[in-house]
């Protein structure tokens, strides 16, 4: 359980503030709880030890974490025909009882079972017991793929959930804790949910705590559009590779060597620049590192993920909200399927090697020296990004002159390493410039 004080004041008073025996109908017209009034009475409650407040959470109240990608912000939602569900339905299921074509249309239109699914952290039953605590670095929970995923099925919901959004749940099975849905909306304001992520943010994660002992590797998270398999060991695969990194060492590539070969193959000094910026930035150049994010494995130059295989997709709603900060001619198009996710499990199977999953971890198969040996080779690492990377240019028209080596840093930052948060890394691309005595404008 977190040390933070004023965490567990907050989880206190979210828990007890308005409980009430939940109901059948959607409760947006419910008083929302101020973070501010939970906060004081918090410190109130420290400071009156005899006063009795419930520390059971009876209604199931959460904390909205994360919209999964791919599924739609409304319930409701017209974008049924796009589901796996809708395509089995058509494909294998109506043929066989000679259902008219109407029966197909209606549950287009419909979206029925095309619910929008958020990453949840459901609030603990009991503050004396242990339970885990998201972890935020730059905004983002790099624990995510450890708290379930809820469904808002009521169409009454008739908003997207803000991050930090706190709800109430419930279970299609009670027994077992399973199919969490939404039944009622505590407080949905921006405000608030970054208040909640603001006192989250300062507990100290996995990766904070290894700081003090001199651990070296990259802090750095990476969001995937993917989620990583639940019931597998996360922590255990990164150890593996740790482990594996430790006994090869460093592999430090030299910068200007580097800036050659990514601008000779792609005939672009401010998109080679970009990119080499966003490898000092991931792993000071260091070929072999392994990311510093406990519950992640990335491995490289570029960090690149490798706990499941992955695939190459079209730019999710995530990544496509982000690029809105790029100009608007090197975004690329919502239906070109060039954006590579989990980028190491795509540079594995290039080579025909399997990748081991944290479920494959926990099962038994915890060899992971052949993938560590792949991924970790800088050839291939550097292959693989000019690869994907020309792949993506491709789908996009653009005037070389707008645009500057800042800008394709944050371009690549954005479609090729994924995080939740996109950074300023043109203070690296100018570190390096000035480094190599490029003309490049940043």
């Amino acid at each position: 359980m977190s040390s933070s004080s004023n965490v567990t004041a907050l989880i206190r008073l979210l828990i007890a503030e308005g409980e009430s025996p939940p109901t059948s109908v959607s409760a947006r017209s419910a008083e929302r709880v101020s973070l501010r009034a939970a906060l004081a009475g918090a410190s109130a409650a420290v400071g009156f030890p005899l006063r009795t407040i419930p520390v059971a959470n009876a209604t199931k109240k959460a904390i909205v974490l994360l919209h999964v990608d791919d599924t739609p912000l409304m319930p409701q939602s017209q974008s049924g025909v796009e589901t796996t569900w809708y395509k089995t339905m058509t494909e294998r299921v109506l043929p066989r009882f000679e259902l008219p074509g109407i029966i197909s249309s209606a549950i287009a239109a419909t979206g029925i079972t095309n619910y929008p699914k958020y990453r949840i952290w459901i609030l603990p039953d009991n503050l004396n017991s242990d339970f885990e605590i998201p972890s935020i670095s730059d905004g983002e929970v790099v624990n995510i793929a450890n708290f379930p995923v809820c469904s808002v099925k009521d169409v009454l919901l008739a908003e997207a959930l803000t991050t930090g959004a706190l709800i109430r749940v419930d279970f299609e099975n009670r027994l077992q804790g399973t199919g969490a849905y939404v039944t009622n909306v505590i407080n949905n304001n921006e405000e608030f949910g970054r208040a909640i992520f603001n006192e989250l943010g300062g507990v100290i994660s996995p990766r904070e705590a290894c700081e003090p002992c001199g651990d070296e590797r990259p802090a750095v998270s990476h969001y995937r559009g993917h989620a990583i398999p639940a019931g597998g060991s996360t922590s255990a695969l990164h150890n593996a590779y740790v482990a594996l990194s430790r006994e090869a060492g460093k592999n430090q590539i030299d910068s200007a060597a580097l800036y050659s070969i990514l601008e000779s193959r792609l005939g672009d000094s401010k998109l080679a620049l970009g990119i080499l910026a966003n490898a000092m930035a991931e792993s000071t150049l260091d070929a072999n590192v392994i990311s510093g994010v406990a519950t992640e494995s990335s491995i490289g130059l570029w960090q690149m993920n490798v706990q499941i295989e992955g695939s190459v997709q079209p730019p999710s709603s995530g990544i496509m909200t982000r690029a809105r900060e790029l100009p608007e001619s090197i975004r690329i198009p919502s239906t070109s399927s060039v954006v590579v996710y989990f980028g190491g499990g795509q540079l594995a199977k290039k080579h025909g090697v399997s990748v081991v999953t944290p479920v494959d971890y926990a099962g038994g198969n915890q060899d992971v020296s052949e993938v560590y040996e792949l991924v970790s080779d800088s050839t291939k690492q550097i292959d693989f990004v000019v690869e994907v990377t020309k792949n993506m240019l491709a789908e996009i028209t653009y005037n070389s002159d707008d645009i500057t080596a800042g800008n394709w840093a944050q371009w690549f930052q954005i479609y090729f390493e994924q995080p939740g948060a996109v950074k300023d890394r043109s203070k690296q691309a100018k570190a390096i410039k000035d480094d190599l005595g490029l003309s490049v404008t940043v």
